[in-house]
């Protein structure tokens, strides 16, 4: 089975974006040596790194690009070409590539490097998925393996999801979908920090569509700085009375049910 490996890319000014993007050996991979990793496993015909979303200067050495204004995905694609050998450093790549029985290292640098595509086109993830699916369709990939922070990760899943069942170009692949998290996240959260807000589906809770309301309160993200503070005030001020009712509410059950 054809596979292809999507790196999601990470905003180049994002707090810490070397440890979310590379990791810190021996044991915590980014997503980059994640996805290499993910791609090597699969045999992988195409590994696409994106975006073209942000942009900043490449100050790291050993590269005859320093000092270039690259975007997210050329920024980390010359990150990855100077940094190769660091790849040995994680344990897992050390297992897999050292010792007498392992592939020649320096034939695997070339192998990652010729199965790279650089998508420098796309802004956000939507985007980003619309992009490398359009490379794989071209490439007759039949699985799809997305990778990505575990912060980001779900909401990677869920617009692929929505992007690959909705357009019949995304057939050959959108029955053989993969997530594989890093294990980095952005700087100060993981996984658990990640709200996941599902529509209403069991009988036993209620019926009220609280996901609509809260997809309406993530849009007000775009609000100008100093009204979108206002409104997380009065928010707060509101979860808080809410918060105060749902303390008392117990205690008017116990005593309805004690008369």
């Amino acid at each position: 089975m054809k596979t292809g490996v999507l790196i999601h890319g990470c905003n180049l000014n994002a707090e810490n974006w070397r440890y979310v993007a590379w990791g810190n050996a021996p044991d915590q991979m980014g997503r980059v040596p994640q996805g290499l990793l993910a791609a090597w496993e699969f045999q992988a015909d195409a590994i696409v790194m994106g975006t073209g979303a942000s942009k900043k200067k490449y100050t790291f050495p050993d590269s005859p690009r320093t000092g270039e204004q690259l975007v997210e995905a050329d920024y980390t694609f010359e990150f990855l070409k100077t940094h190769l050998d660091d790849l040995l450093r994680f344990d897992q790549f050390s297992r897999t590539f050292s010792g007498s029985s392992a592939p020649d290292w320096e034939s695997c640098k070339r192998w990652f490097v010729e199965r790279i595509h650089l998508d420098t086109a796309s802004s956000n993830t939507v985007t980003e998925l619309q992009e490398a699916g359009q490379l794989f369709v071209e490439r007759h990939i039949e699985r799809v393996v997305l990778v990505s922070s575990p912060t980001h990760l779900i909401r990677v899943v869920r617009d692929a999801t929505d992007i690959f069942q909705g357009d019949d170009r995304f057939a050959p692949f959108r029955d053989h979908l993969l997530a594989m998290p890093s294990a980095t996240s952005y700087e100060g959260s993981s996984a658990g920090d990640v709200v996941v807000v599902e529509p209403p589906h069991r009988p036993d809770r209620h019926v009220v569509p609280t996901h609509r309301r809260i997809a309406r309160m993530m849009q007000l993200q775009q609000l100008a700085p100093a009204t979108l503070v206002n409104f997380i005030g009065e928010l707060d001020e509101l979860l808080q009375r809410y918060e105060d009712l749902k303390q008392k509410e117990p205690q008017i059950e116990a005593r309805v049910s004690a008369n």
